[in-house]
C-alpha cells in the first residue's frame, strides 16, 4: 500500500515552464489555422502536457518530410533544421569563433597584400608619425601613378583618395607595432604579423555575425556550423580573411548591417523598445562604416529608405500615433546618427579634395569616366566568367537558389532586403568599367552581399536532413559536399602561392601575347593553375608543363625561370616549406 504521507512535488523551473507554456500557446494558435483534416487530431482532456509536445513535434516532421517548402510546412516554426536542438547563443557561437580563429591563425599569409590597401596604411603611418594627414610628395609621387592611389588638390598636398575609415582602422595596429618596435616606417619585415592579428580580430568578429545571422534561421547547431565553415573555407572569402586588404572589414560591416537591420525590424519576435532601438542605431553605425570606407555604398540609402517604408507591424493595424512612434523611432535611433556620419564623410572629402561631392576616384586617367551604361559585359562575368564568376567562386550561392521560395516565404522582409541589397550592388559594380576589381582574385566587390544572398542555403540543408527518399537524400548530400571539398581544395592551392601569382605568371608574357599559354590562363580558375604549377614542380609534368612551358620562347623561359625563384617558399606564414623545389631535367 502508498504511504499516506503527503509526497512534495518536484521543485520546477520557473523559466522551463514558462517555455512550455508559451510553446503550448503558439501551437494552440497553430492548431486553430490547421486544415480541417487535422482538426480531429487535437489532444484529449487526459494528456499530459509533455506528450502533447511530443506528438505536435511528430505532426509537424511528418508534415514537413511530406510536402517541404508548401504552405503547412513553412507555417511550422525552424521547419527547415536538420534536428531541433537548443543551445544558447554564446555556447554556440564561442566555439565557433575559437575554431575560426584558430585555422585563420595556423593559416595566415606570409606576405603582406600591396595595392590599395598598402597606400592606405602608408597614410596611417604617416599620420602616425607626424599627426598630419597629408603624404609627403615624394612618397606618394612615387607610388603609383597620379590619382591611382594618392589625390593631389589644388593646394598640392597628397591625400588617400580612400574613405578615412580605411586609414583609421589601421591606426591601433600599427601604433601597437610601434610601441613594440621602437619606429614605424611604411613597410618592415615584421609588418606582416601584426596585419595578421589584425586580421584575426576582423575574422573573429565576422564569424561571431555570421553564425549570429544564421541563428536566426535554424536550432540547428549543426547546420551553423556547415554553413559558417563552408562560406569561410569553400569559398573565395577565404583568401581575403588572409588578404590586408579592405574586403576583410567591409563584409564584416555588411554583415553587422544586414543583421541589426532584419533584427530591428522584426515586429515578428515581439523584441522591446529598446531593443529595437539598439538594433537600429547598430545598424546605422555599420552602414555609416560602410560609407565611410567606400561611398559606392551610398546607394543604399533609397534602398532603405523603401524598406523602412513597406515596413508594417503584422499584429496589429496601426493607428496615427503608432506611426508616428515607429517613424520617430526610426528618424532618432537610425537616419539621424547615420547622417552624422555622411556629414562626416563629406566633410573630410572637402578637406581632403576640395569639395564634400568629390570622393578622390576620377583624378586618375584611367578612372575619369567612372561609369559606363554597358552592363552586360560585367553580367556575364559575374555569372559565367570562369575566374569572376560569382556562382563558381561562391558555390554557396548555387546551392542556395532552391531554397529561396523557402526562404522568400518564411522571412519575407529577410529576403527582400537581401535581395535588395545584392540586386542594387550588383547593377551597380556592373556599371563601374573597373567591375573585376583590377588586380584581385575573384569578384571582391560582389564579396560583401555573397554570405548574405546564400542564407536559403539553409533551408536547403534542413530538407536534405528530413527527406525521407535515403537515395535521393544521400545523391545530392554527396554532390554538394563533394562541391565544396573541391572547392575548398581549389582555396588551399591559391593560399599557398603568392597572392598575385597568377599576374605573376601572366607577366611572363608579352601583353601582345597570343596561343594556349594565355587561353590557358584565362580558362582555368587560379587554383586550378596554381595546383598545375605545384605539380609540375614536384614531378616535371603536368598539365601547366603541357599547355605553357612547353610553348615558351627563349626569352618567356627565362621569366619563368626568374619566377621559379621568386616563388620558393609558400605564402604560409608557419608553413613556408610546402612549394617543392623544381626538379632537374
Amino acid at each position: 500500500m502508498r504511504s499516506s504521507s503527503p509526497r512534495l512535488p518536484a521543485k520546477r523551473n520557473r523559466r522551463s515552464d514558462d517555455e512550455l507554456h508559451w510553446r503550448l500557446g503558439e501551437l494552440d494558435d497553430r492548431e486553430r489555422k490547421r486544415p480541417a483534416r487535422y482538426q480531429n487530431e487535437r489532444h484529449q482532456p487526459g494528456q499530459n502536457e509533455a506528450g502533447r509536445i511530443s506528438v505536435h513535434a511528430y505532426e509537424n516532421r511528418q508534415l514537413f518530410v511530406s510536402r517541404p517548402f508548401t504552405n503547412e510546412s513553412l507555417r511550422l516554426p525552424y521547419s527547415h533544421d536538420m534536428k531541433l536542438q537548443t543551445c544558447s547563443s554564446f555556447r554556440l557561437v564561442a566555439p565557433i569563433v575559437l575554431f575560426v580563429g584558430l585555422v585563420n591563425f595556423l593559416t595566415m599569409p606570409a606576405e603582406e597584400y600591396s595595392g590599395d590597401a598598402a597606400s592606405v596604411r602608408i597614410a596611417a603611418v604617416t599620420l602616425i608619425n607626424t599627426g598630419k594627414w597629408a603624404v609627403p610628395a615624394d612618397r606618394a609621387s612615387t607610388f603609383g601613378e597620379r590619382g591611382q592611389y594618392f589625390y593631389q588638390n589644388a593646394s598640392g598636398n597628397w591625400y588617400s583618395k580612400y574613405g578615412i575609415l580605411n586609414t583609421l582602422l589601421y591606426l591601433p595596429i600599427l601604433q601597437l607595432e610601434k610601441c613594440i618596435k621602437g619606429e614605424l616606417g611604411d613597410s618592415s619585415d615584421s609588418r606582416p604579423l601584426f596585419l595578421n592579428l589584425f586580421n584575426l580580430v576582423l575574422s573573429c568578429a565576422t564569424a561571431c555575425y555570421l553564425a549570429l545571422i544564421v541563428r536566426r534561421y535554424t536550432k540547428s547547431v549543426t547546420t551553423v556550423w556547415i554553413f559558417v565553415l563552408s562560406a569561410f573555407y569553400a569559398t573565395f572569402w577565404w583568401n581575403y580573411l588572409r588578404a590586408q586588404t579592405f574586403e576583410i572589414y567591409v563584409t564584416l560591416f555588411m554583415l553587422g548591417l544586414y543583421y541589426h537591420l532584419v533584427s530591428g525590424l522584426d515586429r515578428e519576435r515581439g523584441e522591446s523598445d529598446r531593443v529595437v532601438s539598439s538594433h537600429l542605431l547598430a545598424a546605422a553605425l555599420f552602414l555609416g562604416a560602410l560609407c565611410l570606407s567606400k561611398s559606392v555604398y551610398l546607394i543604399l540609402l533609397p534602398v532603405l529608405a523603401g524598406v523602412f517604408a513597406l515596413v508594417r507591424n503584422p499584429r496589429q493595424v496601426e493607428g496615427v500615433r503608432r506611426q508616428h512612434s515607429r517613424w520617430f523611432c526610426y528618424t532618432l535611433w537610425f537616419w539621424l546618427p547615420l547622417g552624422l556620419s555622411i556629414c562626416l564623410m563629406l566633410g573630410s572629402n572637402a578637406y581632403r579634395f576640395g569639395s564634400p561631392f568629390n570622393i578622390g576616384y576620377t583624378q586618375w586617367v584611367k578612372e575619369n569616366d567612372l561609369f559606363t551604361a554597358n552592363i552586360l559585359p560585367a553580367l556575364r562575368g559575374f555569372f559565367f566568367s570562369k575566374q569572376r564568376s560569382i556562382f563558381l567562386n561562391f558555390p554557396l550561392m548555387i546551392f542556395a537558389l532552391p531554397g529561396w521560395p523557402a526562404f522568400s516565404k518564411q522571412h519575407r522582409v529577410d529576403a527582400i532586403i537581401a535581395l535588395l541589397f545584392g540586386i542594387v550592388l550588383l547593377v551597380i559594380n556592373s556599371a563601374f568599367r573597373n567591375w573585376q576589381g583590377a588586380t584581385c582574385y575573384g569578384p571582391r566587390y560582389l564579396l560583401p552581399v555573397a554570405p548574405i544572398l546564400s542564407l536559403p542555403f539553409i533551408h536547403v540543408l534542413g530538407w536534405l536532413a528530413q527527406s525521407p527518399d535515403k537515395i535521393y537524400k544521400w545523391a545530392i548530400r554527396s554532390v554538394t559536399a563533394g562541391a565544396l571539398l573541391y572547392s575548398f581544395l581549389l582555396q588551399v592551392e591559391v593560399n599557398t602561392m603568392p597572392f598575385f601569382f597568377w599576374y605573376y605568371l601572366k607577366d611572363v608574357f608579352d601583353e601582345q601575347r597570343t596561343g594556349q599559354p594565355i587561353d590557358y590562363l584565362n580558362s582555368h580558375h587560379f587554383g586550378t593553375i596554381n595546383a598545375d604549377y605545384l605539380i609540375y614542380l614536384k614531378s616535371g609534368s603536368s598539365p601547366f608543363k603541357d599547355q605553357v612551358v612547353d610553348h615558351l620562347s627563349s626569352d618567356e623561359e627565362d621569366n619563368i625561370d626568374t619566377l621559379e625563384d621568386l616563388t620558393t617558399t609558400s605564402n604560409y606564414y608557419w608553413f613556408r616549406h610546402l612549394v617543392p623545389k623544381p626538379k632537374q631535367e
